[in-house]
C-alpha cells in the first residue's frame, strides 16, 4: 500500500512514405525541415473519450485541450491538421508504424516513456495525479481505504501498472478501451471504482452527482504525480523540436493558458 497521496489544488504501419517538408514557422524566415507522414498535413491521433484532453462532440468531431493545441501546432507549421480517433492501445503501435505523426491524447510522461527509442516526448503540458473515482453512495473515501474491489483501468494506459504498485494484489483490475465505458460500468455497479488521471476525471464528475473523485490522489514513485506530454516518432526529431519550441512559444504569448481556461479544471 501507497504510504502517501497526493492532493491538487482544486479550480472550478508506413502506406504512405516520408515526405520533406520546409516550413518557415512564426513568421520568421528560418527554413526548418520537418519529416511527415503526408505532406501539407499534420496527422494526428487521439482517443476521443479522455475529455478534457481528448473528446468526440456530438457531431463527431473530435476536441478537447491535447486535440486544440495540436490544431494550434499545425496552425503555425502551416499545416493542415487531420484527426483521427484509435483506440489508445493501438495509438503507439500506430504513431511506430508511421500512420500518424504525433499523439494528442492525454499521455504520461512516465520514465519508461522519456527513456523509450521509439518515441519523443515532448515538454510538459498538463500537472496531473491518478485517483479514484467512485459512486458517491460509496464506501471508498480514501484511496488507503480500499481492498478487495474491483477497478476499471484503460487497457494501455498507466494506471494498471499504478494500481498494482499501490494496491498489489489486494484489488483486482479491469480493462477497459477507454473511461467512458469504465464510468457506464460503475455506475452500474459491475466495478467498485475507476482508477484516473484526475484532469480527466474532474470533467467526468463535475455536472454528475452520482460520482466523486477521491483526493487526495496516490503517491507512486515515478508515475503519479505526473506531467503529461505529446509524443511524435523517434524518426522525426526535427519535428519534436519544432513542437516543444511551439509550446514555449505559445505559453509566451499567452495561447497556452487560454486553452487551458478553457478546458481544464484542476490547476
Amino acid at each position: 500500500m501507497g504510504a502517501k497521496s497526493f492532493i491538487p489544488k482544486m479550480k472550478s504501419v508506413v502506406a504512405v512514405p516520408l515526405a520533406t517538408l520546409f516550413l518557415a514557422a512564426g513568421g520568421t524566415s528560418v527554413a526548418t525541415a520537418v519529416e511527415l507522414v503526408q505532406p501539407g498535413t499534420l496527422q494526428i491521433v487521439t482517443t476521443g473519450n479522455a475529455p478534457p484532453l481528448s473528446l468526440t462532440q456530438p457531431d463527431g468531431t473530435l476536441s478537447g485541450f491535447d486535440v486544440e493545441l495540436c490544431r494550434e501546432i499545425a496552425s503555425r507549421l502551416e499545416l493542415e491538421p487531420v484527426v483521427s480517433r484509435l483506440e489508445f492501445s493501438a495509438i503507439l503501435p500506430g504513431l511506430a508504424a508511421g500512420r500518424y505523426d504525433i499523439v494528442c491524447s492525454s499521455t504520461a510522461r512516465t520514465a519508461q516513456r522519456l527513456e523509450s527509442p521509439d518515441i519523443l516526448m515532448s515538454d510538459p503540458t498538463v500537472e496531473n495525479f491518478t485517483s479514484l473515482v467512485v459512486r458517491t453512495d460509496s464506501d471508498i473515501d480514501s484511496v488507503d481505504s480500499v481492498s478487495g474491489i474491483r477497478i476499471g483501468v484503460v487497457r494501455g494506459g498507466q494506471e494498471k501498472t499504478a494500481v498494482e504498485i499501490y494496491y498489489g494484489d489486494s484489488v483486482t483490475t479491469v480493462e477497459y478501451p477507454g473511461l467512458s465505458e469504465e464510468i457506464l460500468d460503475l455506475k452500474n455497479r459491475r466495478i467498485d471504482a475507476v482508477a484516473a488521471n484526475a484532469v480527466v476525471a474532474a470533467y467526468y464528475v463535475a455536472d454528475d452527482p452520482d460520482i466523486t473523485v477521491i483526493t487526495p490522489g496516490m503517491v507512486v514513485e515515478g508515475m503519479s504525480p505526473y506531467q503529461l506530454g505529446l509524443i511524435v516518432n523517434s524518426s522525426a526529431p526535427e519535428l519534436s523540436a519544432k513542437v516543444n519550441e511551439l509550446l514555449a512559444e505559445m505559453h509566451e504569448d499567452g495561447t497556452f493558458d487560454a486553452l487551458l481556461k478553457q478546458w481544464i479544471a484542476l490547476d
